[in-house]
């Protein structure tokens, strides 16, 4: 089940996810490309990614640019305490968190996932403020939102 059928139960949009549209084998990352030549599996199959983000629709646009890639999306968790009960329920690969959530900072809870080894990517409209990332988090990448597509791939697969 995808991320947005167990959020609501049902596809807000009509359209098909951009891996069903171009044949890939249901979301596995198998298929052909336009010459009809085998592809490789979609950047992130099999990864986890946590979302942390309070703006529903920045959390479910960042949910379906990943999930659209090949990930399984756990979240968008719009708290610090639900984004705490995901990462301690789940195993996690990866994480795209804002740093600011109503208020609460998420800059411990980032530390706390790279530690985890989990790849840490902050998306916040903070990205400029050095004050903010100190110590282990001044290592983890961080985004000004709104953030491109590429750019966000290129956080989170730094070596592809």
């Amino acid at each position: 089940m995808s991320f947005l059928d167990s959020v609501i139960g049902r596809r807000i949009f009509s359209m098909a996810p951009v891996w069903r549209l171009a044949g890939t084998n249901g979301g596995e990352g198998q298929g052909e490309d336009a010459q009809g030549a085998p592809r490789g599996e979609l950047p992130l199959s099999g990864r986890k990614v946590i979302v942390v983000e309070d703006e529903f629709f920045v959390g479910i646009e960042l949910a379906q640019i990943l999930e659209t890639a090949g990930a399984k999306i756990l979240g968008p968790a719009s708290s610090l305490a639900d984004a705490r009960e995901l990462a301690a329920d789940e195993e996690v690969d990866m994480a795209v968190i804002d740093v600011n959530l109503n208020g609460e900072y998420s800059i411990d809870f980032a530390v706390e996932l790279q530690q985890r080894g989990v790849r840490v990517v902050f998306a916040t409209a903070y990205a400029d403020d050095a004050r903010l990332f100190t110590g282990a988090a001044a290592s983890i990448p961080r985004l000004g939102k709104p953030t491109s597509k590429r750019a966000l791939f290129r956080a989170l697969l730094p070596d592809a």
